[in-house]
Formats: structure tokens, C-alpha cells, sequence
């Protein structure tokens, strides 16, 4: 009989017996378990021609809804929950219906649309005062979510600007917009001023000497004034009480025309000021104002239009809301 070496056959051995040990470890694949399975998607509070709108896409919005409330006065209350819940499923449920009916008709958003809007929003952000990347984590959101809702609501609006564009308000729905309106082209008593502003109060008695010296109040706004009508002789044009700090109020519409004040303290300096005019309340010519009231007419006509459009959309679309999961937002 031939023997096989000895070598070979522990060689061999130690092959198989290595297989045998990586399959005890790993196990085989019959033998190995099944991935788990996937988890099911999250109940859906509404269903829109067959595209749901998940429940936690409402609990997001709410808790938005919260963290906007929490910086103002308002409060969301617990017993309110319900009544919001069902405002953000009626909202959602229109955009829906909006969205698919644009994706429809072939529109899009550009990238670049999307990077304008939002790069808007982040510079209006910082003029006023606040940190971008604060802003959206109080809104609860990162800025993949930001373009993804900012792509929705551009595509929306541009779907129903399309619609609504050919609405304008006529001659005669302008002329009964102003009358309906009249009181909102009224103009209160107002006073027409200059200043000069300086920075300290001696600069500000130095100012005030000049001038009943005889030196020309614009010519010596614009040499000595810090504030930026000063390159236009410190003129202020007209204005009404509340829409100037309380000194320029107090001191401009206590002067008679032509008459220059003392010298004004305020958070923003020293100030001399002088009274060109004042005209008493007055309601606006409609001749004066018919371009802005066109333009208010036109957009309410618009914006009634968009309600109408809304609930043509409606009515033909397969709506379902599903108020028990519903009943699920906290």
C-alpha cells in the first residue's frame, strides 16, 4: 500500500480544520441570521392621492411651532394641541396638493433659486443681530432640511403665481378698494425738520451760537452735522409723531415754522433742531395714491384668488386624515 507523507495529510488537516473553526465562528450562510427587519414607516396623519403625510412631519412642525411661541408671549397650551394639530395637517394637506399638481405641469426649483432664497434669509438673520447657525437650530433645523423646505415652498409659490397671475384689479375694483379703505390713506399731523447732530454738548452750544449769529442752518448741518442727512443740510423730511424718537417729537412739534429749538439731548447725541412746515391731518387724494392702491388691490385680489384655487384643488383631489393618528401629537 502507498502511504501518503505524513506532511501532506497534517497539511491538509490543519486546512480543514481552520475552515471548520472560521465556520463555528462566523457560522455558515445557512446558518447565519436574518438581517432584522426594516422598521415600519410611521403612521401616516393624512394620505393625499396616495403620498401620506406622516404624523411625525406634524409633530415637527408643532414642536417648531413651540420653539417660535417660547420666544415670544404666546404659549402653546396643552388644550390648544389638538386644534394646531389639525391647522399644520390642513396646511400640509395644501401644499401637498400644490406641490404634485406643479410636478405635474413640469415645474421645478433650481439649485440656484434655492441658494438665493436661503442665502436671503441668512443675511437678513445676521442684519438683525442674530448668529445664522443659532437661528436654525432654534427652528429646529439643519440646513439640508432648510433647502429641502425652502425647494417646497418656492415651487409652491411659483405654481400659484402662475395660476393667480392674470388677476389684477380693474379701475373700478381700485376706486372702491380706496373707498372701502379710506382711512388707511389717511395722513396724521406731521411737521417737516432739520437737525444738526454733534457729538458733544459743546460742540452742540458752539452750533446753536452760529446760528443765531446768523449762519445758514443747512450749510451748517452739513459742515458740522455726524448724523447721515447731514449731506443733505440735516433735512428730515416730513414725519408724524411715533415714527421719530420722543425728542424730535416733543421738541419739533412744540416749535412754530422757522423757529430753531436749544439744544436736545438723545441716545444718538446733541441735537439743534429747526421747523420748515406742518400740515394738519389729511386723507390722501385718491389721484395721489392710485398706483399703491392698484397694487393693494390687486394683491388682495390675488391672494382670494389663491383661497379659491386651494379649494378647487381640494375638491378634486383624494383627501383622507386619519384622527386617531392624529390624536397621536403631543
Amino acid at each position: 500500500m502507498k502511504c501518503v507523507p505524513a506532511p501532506v495529510v497534517t497539511a491538509r488537516a490543519h486546512r480543514a480544520g481552520a475552515v471548520a473553526a472560521l465556520g463555528l465562528l462566523f457560522g455558515s450562510p445557512a446558518c447565519r441570521r436574518a438581517a432584522p427587519p426594516a422598521p415600519p414607516p410611521p403612521r401616516a396623519a393624512a394620505v393625499v392621492n396616495g403620498a401620506p403625510i406622516p404624523v411625525t412631519r406634524v409633530q415637527l412642525e408643532l414642536d417648531r411651532m413651540r420653539r417660535a411661541s417660547a420666544e415670544g408671549e404666546a404659549k402653546v397650551a396643552p388644550e390648544d394641541v389638538p386644534k394646531l394639530a389639525r391647522a399644520i395637517v390642513d396646511a400640509l394637506v395644501d401644499r401637498t396638493i400644490v406641490l404634485q399638481r406643479a410636478k405635474a405641469a413640469g415645474m421645478a426649483v433650481s439649485e440656484a433659486e434655492v441658494q438665493r432664497a436661503t442665502d436671503a434669509l441668512a443675511d437678513d438673520t445676521r442684519k438683525g443681530g442674530a448668529a445664522w447657525g443659532e437661528q436654525l437650530a432654534r427652528a429646529g433645523l439643519n440646513p439640508e432640511q432648510l433647502s429641502d423646505d425652502t425647494r417646497e415652498r418656492l415651487l409652491a409659490e411659483k405654481y400659484v403665481a402662475e395660476q393667480t397671475r392674470a388677476e389684477r384689479a380693474s379701475p373700478a375694483e381700485t376706486r372702491a378698494f380706496y373707498d372701502t379703505h379710506r382711512g388707511e390713506f389717511e395722513e396724521p399731523e406731521s411737521v417737516h425738520c432739520l437737525q444738526i447732530s454733534v457729538r458733544t454738548p459743546e460742540e452742540a452750544k458752539s452750533v446753536l451760537d452760529q446760528l443765531r449769529a446768523g449762519a445758514a442752518f443747512d450749510k451748517l448741518a452739513r459742515q458740522a452735522g455726524t448724523s447721515p442727512d447731514a449731506r443733505n443740510g440735516g433735512d428730515l423730511g416730513w414725519f408724524s409723531k411715533g415714527t421719530m424718537p420722543k425728542v424730535f417729537d416733543d421738541t419739533c412739534f412744540s416749535l412754530g415754522n422757522n423757529k430753531i429749538s436749544g439744544v436736545m439731548a438723545s441716545p444718538y447725541g446733541y441735537h439743534v433742531f429747526k421747523v420748515l412746515g406742518r400740515r394738519g391731518p389729511r386723507t390722501l387724494k385718491f389721484e395721489d395714491v392710485k398706483a399703491e392702491v392698484e397694487r393693494r388691490a390687486t394683491t388682495e385680489k390675488r391672494a382670494q384668488a389663491e383661497r379659491q384655487l386651494l379649494q378647487q384643488l381640494r375638491s378634486s383631489a383624494q383627501i383622507k386624515i386619519d384622527d386617531t393618528t392624529l390624536a397621536l401629537v403631543r
